[in-house]
């Protein structure tokens, strides 16, 4: 299939979608990008060739959704690994602090800490 060959929307599409692969995660990129820009090319010249602007329309809504549901949390999931290491290292400080208050107290029952 060549996208010169098709009208202009299927051409805009194609550079909006190829634009839009840099919401996925770096190395599915890398990986498959050429192979998702393919499939997108593929799926938007059948709908359109089969239903015009909506049928394109169509795919345009699977690939919103499947930029909300994979391509951000994909790039959420990457981020949200030092996000969990870092809250549950303050956790463990505040939890270390707390613990050696309780030791120093009882330790010294009679000493006051200020």
């Amino acid at each position: 299939m060549q996208l010169a060959d098709n009208p202009s929307i299927l051409d805009l599409s194609h550079k909006v979608y190829e634009s839009l692969l840099i919401c996925y995660p770096k190395d599915l990129r890398g990986d498959f990008g050429d192979e998702m820009i393919a499939v997108f090319d593929e799926q938007a010249w059948e709908a359109y060739s089969r239903r015009g602007s909506p049928g394109l329309l169509s795919v345009w809504f699977r690939v919103t959704w499947e930029i909300v549901t994979v391509a951000f949390a994909g790039r959420l999931a990457r981020r949200g690994i030092p996000i969990i290491a870092v809250t549950a290292t303050l956790a463990f400080m505040l939890w270390f602090a707390s613990y050696i208050n309780y030791v120093m107290e009882t330790a010294c029952s009679g000493c006051r800490i200020n």
